[in-house]
């Protein structure tokens, strides 16, 4: 949900694992010897590679480990528990990869500095496997070289709170808001979100006679997000100049993310993986054109087509200082990118889709928002329609803990992370009883999700209860939201780099959408769909077909 979260990324759930679990879920001591099995056969010999890969078999891994650890005390648990290689509470068949479930130390292990626990070689692991970065000696030595001062810009703009702000308000949320739907059937007319949403003109918008329509809302809301979000990284001209970008980008996360994760090549002789691999081969050559133009625009040449890149973010600007320093090729910039956009967008969207389809679907939640906290942090204009005349973004983030509260809850809910980091020093782990050696070369996991749903952390872990994450600061007495237990962004100088933004982004997409719009399904009664394993956050096994109208004073 954040940018960069490559980290969490590594746990992109396994889809084709965790559903073979499901079906086999009436034999699980079976379904976890066979993948056991799996496992040991996919493990490694000695690679050439002067590099360390995460490997795939780990990545399958971290969902059984899930699996048998959320079935607490069964067969399938005791018999993964008697084939780890440390014991404990942690699980792993070899000692390459550990993944870590309630480790009493684990948060302090983890907290260690970059030099002893890295995210780096995953990093790079996912540039290689998912993004289609050359696998070379080359490759290897530039990303190394460059990835903490790459990583800087993006830092800059989307960590720090005010510069985060800053980002957003340039956004023109509110605007933006106000063309949520257009009403319009014709595809000219209609906004680059709408065009996946399947939009039907239920009744047309008149004066005095608010329209109506209906659309699918996952794909709108998601749309909906990415298109603001991608134009202040890398400017409204990227976005209007690539029309096939939300696209080329959701058919790559959706079909081909998960499968090369789980080590399927690209070469793969499926419809679904060559299609995928063109939309990621066009998104990696619309970067390079956008760096291309950004390098014309900086030295004060012609700049391709007169596209304006003015108003390009200041992370890719930072980065494009990087590049040039160390003489990036374009085409490189444009594989090293793709985890940026990524990053930026891969989970925080999805993640506004599950957030309003629970707000909506929770009975009277939203009028409750609207008057006791939309109403403090924006303004509204008179006549009709309404508009959104101002956003407080310092009140929404600080004085709206009922907001904030419920976007915890969503994110216990929806949320999938995991953090992984490579053991580049030998260090000791505390498990109560236990002290574990870990030696350099290892990975380990820690897939925050197990906690999520485990009924002694979190009562009722399966209903979403909006107020859950609220509690009274004791200094001041007020009521505020906090995380508690709850670790959505991984822990550690590895957590999350863009955790400001996108929490910020999705409570003012929210805040504004809330103010202007009812949305209520098709049929009259909501139903919020199962999930599914997605890269990061999970995805509905089915989209929510809805009528949004002008909100109704």
């Amino acid at each position: 949900m954040a940018l960069p979260r490559h980290d969490d990324a590594a746990a992109s759930r396994a889809s084709l694992l965790t559903s073979l679990l499901t079906s086999l879920s009436a034999y699980p001591v079976v379904a976890v010897a066979l993948v056991g099995w799996l496992l040991y056969r996919l493990m490694p010999r000695p690679s050439s590679s002067s590099q360390p890969r995460f490997p795939v078999w780990a990545t399958l891994e971290i969902p059984l480990v899930s699996y048998v650890v959320s079935n607490k005390g069964g067969l399938a648990q005791r018999i993964y528990s008697a084939l780890s290689r440390f014991g404990g509470s942690l699980f792993g068949i070899s000692s390459t990869h550990q993944v870590l479930v309630n480790t009493s130390g684990v948060e302090k292990f983890m907290s260690q500095g970059l030099h002893s626990l890295t995210p780096e070689p995953m990093h790079n692991t996912l540039l290689i496997r998912v993004f289609g970065r050359p696998d070379s000696p080359r490759w290897d030595r530039m990303y190394y070289e460059t990835a903490r001062q790459l990583t800087i810009p993006v830092e800059r703009m989307f960590l720090n709170d005010a510069a985060a702000t800053a980002t957003l308000e340039r956004g023109a949320i509110a605007e933006r808001a106000a063309s949520f739907v257009t009403f319009s059937a014709d595809p000219a007319r209609t906004q680059p979100w709408e065009k996946s949403a399947g939009i039907r003109v239920v009744r047309p918008d008149t004066p005095g006679k608010p329209g109506a329509v209906e659309a699918n809302l996952q794909s709108l809301t998601r749309d909906f997000g990415a298109h603001m979000a991608i134009s202040l990284l890398y400017g409204r001209d990227f976005v209007t100049r690539y029309t096939t970008l939300l696209e080329d980008f959701w058919r790559f996360d959706n079909d081909m993310f998960p499968l090369l994760m789980i080590g399927i090549p690209d070469w793969a002789p499926f419809r679904t993986m060559r299609e995928a691999k063109a939309s990621r081969t066009r998104l990696i050559e619309e970067l390079e054109a956008f760096y291309r133009r950004l390098g014309q625009h900086s030295r004060g040449e012609p700049v391709d087509f007169g596209a304006d890149m003015s108003d390009a973010g200041d992370a890719v600007v930072g980065r494009q200082a990087v590049y040039d320093k160390y003489g990036w090729t374009m085409r490189e910039r444009g594989h090293a990118d793709m985890g940026v956009i990524w990053g930026q967008n891969g989970n925080t969207q999805p993640m506004l889709f599950w957030y309003l389809a629970y707000l909506y679907s929770t009975p009277g939640f939203v009028e409750e928002l609207r008057r006791g906290e939309v109403a403090s942090c924006m303004t509204l204009t008179d006549g009709s329609p309404r508009e959104i005349a101002g956003l407080d973004m310092g009140v929404l983030s600080r004085d709206c803990p009922r907001m904030k509260a419920a976007l915890f809850e969503t994110y216990r809910l929806a949320s999938d992370p995991t953090s992984i980091r490579y053991v580049a020093r030998d260090a000791k782990l505390d498990d109560g009883a236990r002290k574990h050696d870990m030696r350099q070369g290892m990975y380990v996991s820690v897939p925050h999700s197990v906690i999520q749903r485990d009924p002694d952390v979190f009562a009722e872990p399966d209903r979403f209860v909006p107020d859950r994450f609220l509690e009274v600061d004791e200094e001041t007495g007020k009521t505020v939201a906090r995380y508690g237990r709850l670790r959505p962004w991984g822990f550690g100088p590895g957590i999350c780099k863009g955790r400001t933004f996108a929490e910020k982004e999705i409570l003012a997409l929210a805040a504004t959408i809330i103010a202007l719009w009812d949305i209520n399904p098709v049929g009259g009664t909501w139903k919020v769909p199962a999930m599914m394993p997605g890269t990061g956050v999970k995805k509905p096994v089915e989209d929510i077909r809805v009528v949004i109208s002008r909100r109704v004073f």
